[in-house]
């Protein structure tokens, strides 16, 4: 049996761990490594938690800082060393945690085998603000045996920064189809619109700045002005963030508490959020150092049978292929215009959603993510 590690640190999840629960029990076993505290607490698999100065980064900007100037970052696992002779793979996700650096120093001593390293990053260069950042993303470049990519754009990214093509491989992360799916409810709320059954409109991500959640508001609010039955329209904001005062004030002062909501929602209860929703959007604004890499939930949306309406940015586009209409970044006008027609023509809103469903059939199933997972992995391990 290979033995796997999944290094993520405090970002540990399910909705990445939900391909690697379905690599094959019987010739893969895959163990999560995690700081003490991680995105969410239970697993499909077994972890190791390890201590990380993350946990206790109470003052989180100062201890950022401080990290950045003196390690180079603050996502560290105590003892991680420990582990070298227990796994046969070790799988790290990005070059610029330290963490992947602690591995590469392991591997750069021979005393862990093979080093893979997930790769997300769209933005060559990015990561590179302090001498110490940069140092430890060139050394774990440098050390890496290979690169899994989820998109074609974080390829491009790494080939920029100069790897070679032949160490990278490129396998879209797969979301499981039996829990993210549409329902009944999907389609007679679609089918039912035309006569004020409530359309949802939804937004599920952090509620910051460059998530666009703002532009999305907005959005609303032009809506509500044009439309009589907007009443009929609501709009679901799941998420947390440094944003959720402010748009609570402005939902509050601008008398849309009945129509507005804002809520937190574990991911084990995601799949009956997108089922309830009727349109998702997501309208990313790109920033010096982020663009949207991926976007989970935006193949989640797809699975549940809803059309997508998302800025222009990042690797949207290659995610969301034909099952989106994308607005330039920024143009609020141009987002309320394509709410409004889907929430006015039913037949194109089930038609895209139709769409997106079978894109993610055809090319994010997380079984069929399993298969390639497992067979990159049998290739690193006959390798080295």
């Amino acid at each position: 049996m290979i033995k796997i590690a999944l290094v993520r640190g405090a970002y540990l999840n399910n909705f990445e761990g939900q391909s690697y629960q379905f690599v094959n029990p019987n010739k893969y076993k895959i163990t999560g490594v995690s700081s003490m505290r991680s995105i969410h607490k239970t697993f499909p698999f077994e972890v190791i938690r390890l201590p990380s100065f993350n946990d206790w980064n109470v003052a989180r900007r100062i201890g950022r800082a401080i990290a950045n100037r003196t390690l180079g970052d603050i996502q560290n696992l105590f003892g991680l060393e420990k582990y070298a002779c227990r796994f046969d793979i070790f799988h790290t996700a990005d070059p610029h945690y330290y963490y992947s650096y602690q591995l590469a120093i392991l591997r750069s001593q021979n005393k862990i085998k093979r080093l893979l390293v997930t790769s997300w990053e769209t933005i060559p260069f990015n990561n590179e603000s302090t001498r110490e950042k940069k140092r430890n993303k060139h050394f774990v470049l440098k050390q890496t045996d290979h690169f899994l990519c989820y998109t074609d754009k974080a390829k491009e990214c790494l080939i920029r920064e100069g790897i070679a093509p032949s160490k990278i491989t490129v396998i879209e992360l797969g979301v499981n189809l039996q829990k993210f799916k549409p329902s009944d409810h999907t389609s007679q709320a679609n089918s039912k619109s035309k006569h004020s059954r409530i359309i949802e409109i939804l937004f599920v991500g952090r509620l910051v700045e460059e998530k666009g959640v703002m532009d999305l508001y907005a959005a609303y609010k032009n809506l509500k002005s044009q439309m009589s039955n907007v009443k009929y329209v609501k709009l679901h904001f799941i998420g947390e963030g440094p944003l959720v005062g402010r748009l609570n004030n402005m939902i509050l002062n601008d008398g849309l508490k009945k129509y507005v909501i804002i809520e937190r929602a574990s991911y084990e209860k995601m799949a009956k959020v997108y089922r309830r929703a009727n349109i998702f959007v997501l309208p990313s604004h790109r920033t010096n150092t982020w663009e949207e890499q991926y976007g989970m939930v935006l193949v989640e949306a797809m699975a549940s049978g809803l059309p997508i309406i998302a800025y222009d940015t990042g690797a949207i586009k290659e995610v969301v292929g034909n099952a989106g209409i994308y607005i330039h970044e920024g143009d609020v006008g141009g987002l309320t215009f394509a709410i409004e027609n889907l929430i006015k023509d039913t037949d194109f809103r089930i038609k895209v959603g139709t769409i997106g469903r079978e894109r993610v059939k055809r090319e994010f199933d997380c079984r069929k993510t399993a298969k390639k997972i497992e067979k990159l992995y049998e290739k690193l391990y006959l390798k080295f």
